[in-house]
């Protein structure tokens, strides 16, 4: 005798963040959470992150990840799990005068997208050579997933982020994808530029929107003004 079918789960919608577009999404089910808690046991954050991304495409309705901001994931996740497991995630909270650790509740309504979501951003290089950026992808940067470790540099994930925010160069006779040049010219080019061109690129980077939430809270112990600040799905949910 076959088993019954459960009942269908709830259907809720959702605003994408850059773009404004509402979509549908259901909670994610044992199934997606066992793969999610195994992801966490590992403690390895490009695994951590394919099982993020493979949970919000299964509650997604017809939706592709691969044009969506780390932003946006982010956002995304967080409000697929406030429907899956509650609106309110716990953290460890460490004081900065007695170092007492103590657990912090975190409402996911209260998260916001920190910084200016920005359109059709262009820089000029030369008056013949222009370079439109793009918010980097989670499916961009898992293609050297060295950017979610500690194999390489700050200042080399940073590089590699650069890369990733970089959509095309625009000359006067054609549009080149960078993603479709080989990375080694892809890196010598970053390299040719100047350290003012570089400084441009990098300070986009730095200021792309991200998930962000801020807290004052006092020591239980000893009373001490302490304020916590989480950027990101790892700081949330690790």
């Amino acid at each position: 005798m076959a088993l019954p079918k459960l009942n269908s789960t709830p259907k809720y919608e959702l605003t994408i963040p850059s773009t404004g577009e509402t979509l549908k999404f259901r909670p994610f089910l044992v199934k997606e959470q066992k793969v999610l808690l195994i992801s966490y046991e590992s403690q390895e954050a490009a695994q951590i992150l394919n099982a993020i991304l493979d949970c919000i495409q299964a509650c997604m309705e017809n939706t592709s990840l691969n044009g969506l901001t780390t932003f946006d994931v982010d956002y995304i996740f967080t409000q697929i799990r406030s429907k899956s497991v509650g609106e309110v995630t716990e953290i460890l909270a460490t004081c900065g005068e007695c170092e007492h650790q103590e657990q912090r509740k975190v409402n996911l309504k209260d998260l916001k997208i920190d910084g200016e979501i920005r359109k059709n951003i262009e820089f000029e290089l030369t008056d013949q050579i222009s370079m439109r950026m793009k918010y980097p992808t989670y499916s961009d940067l898992l293609r050297d997933s060295r950017v979610f470790s500690n194999e390489i540099t700050n200042s080399e994930k940073i590089f590699l982020t650069l890369a990733s925010s970089i959509d095309s160069v625009m000359t006067e006779e054609e549009n080149i994808k960078l993603k479709d040049e080989p990375s080694e010219e892809v890196e010598q080019f970053i390299n040719s530029l100047s350290t003012e061109q570089f400084q441009k690129v990098t300070e986009f980077v730095q200021e792309v929107p991200k998930l962000k939430y801020e807290e004052k809270y006092e020591c239980e112990k000893c009373n001490a003004k302490n304020k916590i600040e989480l950027e990101g799905l790892q700081d949330f949910f690790s």
